[in-house]
């Protein structure tokens, strides 16, 4: 029957709700809005004035309360089903649960967009049929900011489904479907130069030469227009390669170089026949490195440099605040101002591995920002983005993209810096090397986390400066706590763990690296919760760009009685700043006790199966799920995560969780005895 077929919910394009094929009735534009806002938080809870407010910030709370019954009440009717509602209110909490009673287009658009496999990837890029709720804008300016930030992650995860979909592709010699899946890429994301490259690679292959070069003159007049910049040499090479007849062009990994960079720089500077007063090529610092180059202004008003001016700068202060990152002064890349750039021409003579540029446009009462991230060394696109915003809020505009190219650009980097640092033989690793090894193996298994101590006392032995280095082997213990590797009252645990934290607070005092994961340490094992949250404040201050120190603060502000809202508001603010972080399990965790130290255990179960769907096997979620189960009465389904909990942890017991907890919950006593009733209600051995 019709009416028992799933309700399918289509937010990649216009919105869209169907029963199977079946249209339901059109909802109002901000009941579409509120269910696309719930779809993607499925199974977390919200107030009705968190709600309101998203939608109806500008309008006083009454009004926008009357509004949010109004559309609550055309939200739930259009999801009614034969066994009853789907949207869950309950009083004055709001949720769309975690189960499949609505299949969300964009929930199967990310796990078939993280596979490896061909047809998977092909799945993924047919679901996305545009930009996510397109055609939607809605002015309140929560909403605004959020569905902003929503559709530029998608749009980054989408471009790199076709990008290693083409690859795949080629490789599986289906060459005509590999350059209509490039094209597609360049529709979504003009501005991505190695997307160029590979379509011009893959026409020039299929024989179709003239085509070839004239996707390169298209590349040349969108890199003009839109970035006010040339060609990188090796788009320039690759074209004149093709008008020679060559046709076997080689296609390209999905991941740049790991060649030794100093080299390769003084390689291609002679290479370039550069005059001799720019010959000189630094040597890369031992950490990253990055320059932010000028912004082009490719608005009509020339008077508009002063804003491009203040955005780079701005940028590079941002970026100057993350401890590991070397930033090259503005100063000092303001002589670029105009110039015809090859990015791997400008990492040689500045001496960095990454260049991030970009263009300012002002014209008909809006202001639009591009940035791009690229690797120096191989000219590989690493990461890029569009802002846009109202002129009458320019400063706002700066501010908020200054914070978030901020918070992108970081995680970014260090998974290109991770993986570098992998493939570098053992003999050439640097202290930056050691501690990226260690931050690799440090949660995977009790072997690979006490390799990575083994790699940070070696770096600390090298350099006994490197707060961040400390603060990550006090990780490590922690670590062990968390996952169960050890009892958590081992005496090893519990004293190198903190001596380690205090040494980073002492080495690290203005390293924002350092003091966040001191701070988790103290608080999390030996219960130093104002400590440790004074020492994470301090780390917010100095980098306020950093998802890791806000949901660090979510964490230890969840084991505090009545800090619910305030953990779960640093739990939105470390989401939407690193919205493709491949560790949200553990943000899914914060949230999980944060709802359990609050008595909502429904809100806490759901967290839990987040979690688990990113990590099936990670402990705190199976405990967090067994305990919230065990305290809701659902004995049969606690019992089921108790099985896997024991394969996992199989010494874990109920006097052992005691212990766990003693330390974090000493402030809510009636945390900690609801922990161990409900895993002592799911079966959990006592003893």
């Amino acid at each position: 029957m019709a009416g028992r077929e799933p309700l399918q919910l289509l937010l990649l394009g216009p919105f869209s709700l169907r029963r199977g094929l079946q249209p339901i009735g059109s909802l109002p534009r901000k009941a579409q809005a509120l269910l696309a806002y719930l779809a993607l938080h499925r199974g977390r809870s919200f107030s009705r004035g968190h709600l309101a407010n998203l939608l109806w910030g500008d309008r006083g709370s009454e009004q926008a309360r009357r509004s949010l019954r109004q559309c609550l009440m055309s939200v739930r009717s259009a999801l009614v089903t034969p066994v009853g509602d789907v949207l869950i209110i309950n009083g004055d909490q709001v949720m769309l649960p975690g189960d499949d009673s609505v299949d969300v287009d964009v929930t199967r658009f990310s796990a078939l967009g993280g596979s490896g496999k061909r047809d998977e990837l092909r799945a993924a890029s047919e679901l996305y049929r545009d930009e996510f709720l397109a055609g939607m804008q809605i002015a309140a300016e929560p909403f605004a900011d959020w569905i902003e930030v929503e559709r530029r992650r998608l749009s980054a995860m989408m471009s790199d489904v076709l990008y290693r979909l083409a690859v795949a592709e080629a490789g599986a010699d289906s060459i005509e479907l590999a350059i209509k899946t490039a094209g597609r890429l360049i529709d979504l994301d003009p501005l991505r130069e190695d997307a160029h490259r590979l379509l011009m690679q893959l026409l020039a292959t299929a024989g179709r030469r003239g085509a070839a070069l004239k996707q390169f003159e298209a590349c040349v007049d969108v890199l003009r227009r839109d970035l006010g910049v040339e060609p990188e040499a090796e788009t320039t090479q690759l074209a004149d390669a093709i008008r020679r007849g060559g046709r076997g062009v080689a296609m390209p990994a999905v991941r740049g170089s790991a060649a030794e960079p100093a080299q390769i720089m003084r390689d291609r500077v002679a290479a370039a026949g550069t005059d001799k007063a720019r010959s000189v090529v630094l040597d890369l610092p031992d950490k990253p490195s990055i320059a932010v180059l000028p912004f082009g202004n490719l608005s009509d008003d020339t008077g508009q440099d002063y804003f491009a001016d203040g955005i780079v700068e701005d940028m590079s202060i941002a970026l100057g605040r993350i401890p590991w990152l070397f930033v090259i002064a503005s100063s000092a890349t303001s002589l670029y101002r105009g110039r015809t750039l090859d990015v791997r021409q400008v990492g040689a003579e500045l001496g960095v591995r990454y260049v991030l540029r970009g263009s300012i446009r002002r014209a008909d009462g809006r202001m639009r920002i591009v940035a791009q991230l690229t690797d120096a060394m191989s000219g590989a696109h690493i990461w890029a983005d569009r802002f846009e915003g109202n002129i009458d809020n320019v400063f706002d505009i700066q501010d908020r993209v200054t914070a978030q190219v901020a918070a992108m650009i970081a995680p970014a980097v260090y998974a290109v810096e991770m993986e570098r640092a992998r493939r570098k033989p053992s003999e050439r690793l640097t202290v930056y090397d050691l501690y990226l090894q260690a931050l690799r193996r440090f949660r995977t298994n009790l072997g690979e986390n006490r390799e990575a101590l083994r790699l940070l006392r070696k770096a600390i032995d090298l350099d006994p400066g490197y707060g961040a280095a400390y603060g990550l082997a006090a990780r490590c213990y922690q670590m062990q706590k968390v996952f169960g590797w050890l009892p958590p009252n081992d005496a090893e645990l519990l004293a190198e763990g903190p001596r380690l934290a205090r040494l980073a607070i002492d080495i690290g005092k203005a390293d924002s690296e350092a003091l966040w994961m001191a701070g988790h340490v103290l608080a999390y094992v030996t219960g130093e919760l104002d400590h440790g949250l004074a020492l994470i404040d301090k780390s917010l201050t100095l980098n306020p760009s950093s998802a890791s120190a806000w949901i660090s603060s979510s964490f230890v502000r969840s084991y505090l009685p009545g800090e619910m809202e305030t953990a779960l508001a640093h739990f939105d603010r470390a989401q939407r700043l690193n919205p493709l972080d491949s560790m949200h399990h553990i943000h899914w965790t914060a949230a999980g006790e944060a709802y359990f130290v609050a008595g909502r255990y429904e809100e806490a179960s759901t967290a839990a199966d987040n979690t688990l769907k990113e990590m099936p096997t990670y402990p705190p979620g199976l405990r967090m799920k067994v305990s919230s189960c065990g305290m809701l009465g659902r004995i049969a389904e606690a019992q089921v995560y108790v099985r896997r909990l024991l394969t996992v942890n199989p010494g874990v017991t109920v006097a052992l969780q005691r212990v766990y907890w003693e330390k974090p919950l000493q402030r809510c006593p009636q945390a900690l005895e609801a922990h161990l009733e409900g895993l002592r209600r799911a079966g959990l051995p006592e003893e």
